[in-house]
């Protein structure tokens, strides 16, 4: 049975990465260096073996002779080991210190590369999902039940517009609710039951999206709010996208009220970080997953804690993509959003952390002494 084989029973088989196949040529390269040094120690002593002989043949006279040739032949093969022992060290460690080099440029191009595609798939998810959020949001605007209750203000017409919102709402389910308001910022109708009683009637007036969705130029315009928790819906995160209701539901007509669509970001943006990385669990508790807002603001994370802290992304020079490692030897890859469509995906970032295991424990693991 081979060394290899006698590892093997038992045990699982070592897991082939950039880094540990960086640490195995690092230990051959190391094993190879303690070689040529304890050979090239080896040399030195036949040579000097050697000198000592011819040094007592001579002394012996005549009698010395038979043994000062097997001196000299000694130390011509001392001297054909040193050529071998030299150019063992110029070819086969100069390549081993090539190698050494091109493992540490793998580790770092191939882990880094390796989670930044993983940042940039999972900013992309993200983005193309909420694309179609901007979609939603002027289409519906235009539903005549809405802006009838806005033109023409009466308890029917209000109630047949929340109906029309909760049947949207109950087949849209990445939606917390829907909210009809009049120009005033009073709401008219929500698409959401459990909510309802609490929301119509009061006024938004000094909500953000309102007072952006009411300054829309057309039909085609929208807004996005922030990431925030919505003080209506029992602090639940949500993503409001808005536009105007405007009179006839046309592109062109007079503004007449407000729609918002609340995406349960709670939920859908903590989908993305926990579920679509995808990472075995051993490598998970090695992970933190973000998504950053266009202001670096942490808005997902698979460490909940970290929602709504701001995250020092290092990317002076600005590019779109790339890695790093941070002061405590964790790589840091990063993606910011393509965008998608005519949805530039305001600025976000997609950013996985992970802690790198340290040589001693991949030697560990690999039984390497």
């Amino acid at each position: 049975m081979t060394y290899l084989e006698k590892r093997s029973v038992g045990r699982n088989p070592p897991v082939a990465t950039p880094r540990s196949m960086r640490v195995v040529t690092e230990e051959i390269g190391t094993d190879l260096e303690r070689f040529s040094a304890s050979n090239s120690h080896v040399v030195k002593q036949i040579r000097l073996l050697a000198i000592n002989a011819l040094i007592e043949a001579a002394r012996a006279g005549e009698t010395g002779k038979g043994f000062a040739v097997v001196a000299n032949e000694v130390q011509r093969l001392a001297q054909v080991a040193s050529d071998i022992a030299g150019k063992f060290e110029s070819n086969v460690l100069g390549r081993i210190g090539l190698s050494r080099s091109m493992a540490e440029s793998l580790v770092n191009e191939m882990e880094g590369v390796r989670l930044t595609d993983l940042a940039q798939t999972l900013i992309q998810l993200i983005v193309r999902n909420l694309f179609e959020r901007t979609a939603d949001v002027r289409w519906w605007a235009t539903d005549t039940a809405l802006w009838e209750a806005l033109q023409d203000p009466n308890k029917e017409h209000a109630s047949f517009a929340a109906e029309r919102l909760g049947v949207i709402n109950r087949f849209y389910t990445v939606y917390l609710d829907l909210v009809l308001t009049d120009l005033s910022g009073r709401v008219v109708a929500s698409a959401n039951p459990n909510f309802q009683r609490k929301i119509v009637g009061s006024s938004l007036a000094s909500a953000p999206w309102f007072q952006a969705a009411s300054r829309c130029a057309n039909g085609d315009d929208y807004i996005v709010d922030e990431v925030r928790q919505s003080h209506l819906h029992g602090d639940r995160t949500a993503l409001v996208y808005a536009t105007g209701v405007r009179e006839g539901g046309k592109l062109d007509g007079k503004i007449v009220g407000t729609l918002g669509v609340y995406f349960d970001w709670q939920n859908q943006g903590q989908a993305i970080v926990d579920k679509e990385a995808n990472l075995p669990p051993q490598v998970a508790e090695q992970t933190t997953v973000l998504l950053l807002d266009g202001s670096n603001r942490i808005i997902a994370s698979n460490n909940p804690a970290l929602v709504f802290t701001h995250f020092a992304l290092q990317n002076q020079a600005g590019q779109p993509r790339g890695h790093y490692y941070d002061n405590n030897g964790s790589i840091v890859a990063f993606a910011k959003t393509l965008g998608y469509e005519d949805y530039d995906g305001l600025g976000w970032h997609g950013v996985v952390i992970q802690r790198t295991e340290e040589d001693s424990a991949i030697r560990s693991s690999l039984d390497l002494r």
